[in-house]
């Protein structure tokens, strides 16, 4: 894995709205956006279609108008997230979102960096060992693997 940035953040919340103000706070300042620009690319994605997958994981995305590095910023809830359901009926607790610009460059390497990260989701043993992680930054140790 090359310099990809990975921030991460454990925080304790039971609704999505929640979440997504920690994100939002997160993202505004590291991004020097304002918190509602960052919400509104939150909510309209999440519209588009629900960003949790399963068994507690989501990855929202935040959509940003400027050119930047994408990054992923990894948040573990200590609780469950009650309002945000999984595919398998399962709630959210572990959060992967994706902060990218709305227009990536074909060959941005950063970007191909995040694509390999979010395909090891697929991977039952990876989702396994995220499940029994107690904080995001060990989330962060096993997606850099």
């Amino acid at each position: 894995m090359n310099e990809i940035l990975l921030e991460s953040c454990d925080f304790d919340v039971t609704d999505q709205k929640a979440a997504f103000q920690i994100i939002a706070g997160i993202v505004a300042s590291k991004m020097f956006v304002s918190k509602k620009t960052v919400l509104k690319s939150l909510s309209t994605r999440e519209k588009i279609a629900n960003t949790a997958l399963v068994k507690g994981i989501a990855i929202p995305h935040v959509i940003l108008e400027s050119d930047f590095t994408p990054w992923l910023l990894i948040l573990k809830s200590q609780s469950l997230i009650a309002d945000w359901d999984c595919l398998d009926n399962s709630k959210v607790n572990t959060l992967i979102c994706l902060i990218v610009p709305r227009i990536i460059k074909k060959f941005n390497k950063s970007f191909k960096e995040i694509i390999q990260i979010i395909n090891k989701l697929a991977d039952e043993n990876v989702i396994s060992e995220i499940n029994k992680a107690e904080s995001a930054t060990e989330i962060v140790q096993i997606l850099k693997r």
